[in-house]
């Protein structure tokens, strides 16, 4: 079955990631990192089939050497929470050969990336090697966020484009200091630029299929731009929107802008819990990494937490501790309440609250669609009444000329009765419409829809206290890992 899978994560020194240790999993390689003062081995990862390093006309030759290019990234970046990197993934055909899948794969790096100034550290990855696998080929790409001059020197990010009065001058703000936007240099990040890289990978993808006779297809739009799991919301009309416009808040008005509120929030619940449950996948990698190697730590889950708590103690100061101990508090009594006592139980806690916030999408999905059902039929019953006067003026005339006459001039009015008529008859054969008790219905789904979505600040909470325990693993998982390596070195 043709699946499409097209994402982009930035790696960010403030997210605690290094660029260095990124490329190192991603190639499979044993790098060392200047910068950290540290080795990222993953020469024992498996289901790495092929790595390279694409450059772009003005870029140096020293730059094809993996080590070389990523500790020039980590040392060009001078800000503590600097971000380094795009991280592109793809998703391979298992309909292809793996040469099918690394020719278009090189292929659409190189008109879409390369082309435009991008170096493209690329690693294929075909996991799922067992008798009862599902294979999992898919292409990862590390690109430097920071473009590079036409001198093959490092460039800038961003400029700023000074904010000016009517005059011309500039304008300072309240700080004494000149306004100003800051425009980034590229359109590496911009949303427009990911749809169209998705679009265009898409079309790779399905005329290779075509090429070769295979009839699946993939669709580059999201579920949700596929309207397969966003929330329904109602047709307004030109009247309701016109109304809105003007200040004043209908009924329908004020259910859309529930309707994306709960949208919004679902998809940042669902998203917080996915990145949870990644990085506690890339954890157990690692940890297993140095199990295998003979150098994992005898450490477990309550021992991370009380490392992160006794590392923030030792950056503060007493007064800025007294914060530090609410929020372990805070912590403590969420691992407390929800019982996670392990890195296994906080994923399998991310998954199950996954499930149910899904679950609560697809209980209000429900009502959604009940709702916008009998709003089509409401509508069908608006458009029938408002054009049955003509119709039975139609029909009472008797002359053969005048009645042509009559429906050439009412020719819409007549169409729009007739197509009213026909649906509605679909649904009630006897045309008997319950409209009292089609409107209490709606608004028993309506209310049943927002019950259903109250539940979503709890599962908010509870993502936030996730992520935030996940950091702090993450921390402490990071600072074991540095000593692991400063031991063998």
């Amino acid at each position: 079955m043709a699946l499409y899978h097209f994402h982009v994560t930035q790696v960010s020194r403030g997210a605690g990631q290094s660029s260095v240790a990124s490329a190192a999993y991603r190639a499979g390689e044993k790098l060392q990192d200047s910068y950290y003062g540290e080795t990222h081995d993953y020469t024992r990862k498996g289901g790495v089939i092929m790595s390279e390093i694409i450059l772009p006309d003005k870029a140096p030759e020293r730059f094809g050497d993996r080590e070389s290019l990523w500790n020039e990234v980590e040392h060009v970046e001078k800000h503590p929470q600097a971000q380094l990197a795009y991280s592109f993934d793809f998703a391979l055909q298992n309909e292809l050969s793996r040469e099918e899948n690394i020719r278009i794969a090189r292929e659409f790096i190189m008109e879409n990336f390369v082309s435009r100034g991008m170096i493209c550290d690329v690693a294929i990855h075909e996991p799922g090697k067992g008798p009862n696998d599902i294979p999992n080929p898919h292409v990862h790409v590390l690109v430097p966020m920071r473009p590079l001059n036409d001198d093959g020197t490092w460039g800038t990010k961003e400029h700023r484009e000074y904010i000016l009065d009517e005059e011309g001058k500039r304008i300072r703000g309240d700080d004494g200091k000149y306004k100003f936007n800051a425009i980034r240099n590229t359109d590496w990040g911009d949303p427009e630029t990911l749809d169209h890289w998705r679009a265009e990978w898409a079309r790779k993808v399905n005329e290779t299929f075509e090429l070769h006779g295979i009839e699946a297809r993939v669709d580059h739009r999201s579920y949700i731009d596929q309207g397969l799991d966003l929330l329904p919301q109602i047709h307004e009309g030109p009247n309701v929107r016109a109304m809105e416009a003007k200040g004043i808040r209908t009924e329908k008005g004020e259910w859309n802008r529930f309707v994306k509120a709960i949208n919004k929030a679902i998809g940042k619940i669902l998203g917080t819990f996915k990145a949870v449950i990644e990085a506690i996948d890339e954890i157990k990698s690692e940890e297993e990494q140095l199990k295998a190697q003979g150098k994992a730590e005898r450490k477990d889950f309550m021992d991370a937490i009380e490392e992160y708590r006794h590392d923030l103690q030792e950056k503060y100061d007493f007064g800025k501790s007294r914060l530090v101990s609410k929020k372990m508090l805070e912590l403590y009594s969420f691992i407390s309440v929800h019982d996670i006592r392990s890195l296994n139980e906080l994923g399998d806690f991310a998954k199950v609250m996954y499930g149910k916030v899904y679950d609560i999408r697809h209980e209000t999905r429900a009502y959604q669609d009940k709702v916008k059902e009998i709003d089509r039929v409401l509508d069908l019953v608006s458009k029938y009444k408002a054009n049955r006067p003509v119709y039975e003026t139609w029909y009472k005339i008797a002359k053969p000329k005048k009645k042509q006459e009559y429906q050439s001039a009412h020719d819409g009015e007549l169409r729009i009765y007739h197509m009213a008529d026909r649906e509605l008859r679909k649904i009630y054969p006897d045309m008997k419409i319950p409209v009292k008790e089609l409107l209490r219905q709606r608004e028993s789904y309506m209310l049943k829809a927002r019950e259903a979505s109250r539940d979503l600040e709890h599962y908010d909470k509870a993502a936030k206290q996730a992520y935030a325990l996940k950091k702090q693993v993450y921390e402490a998982h990071r600072e074991r890992k540095k000593r692991v390596q400063e031991r063998s070195m």
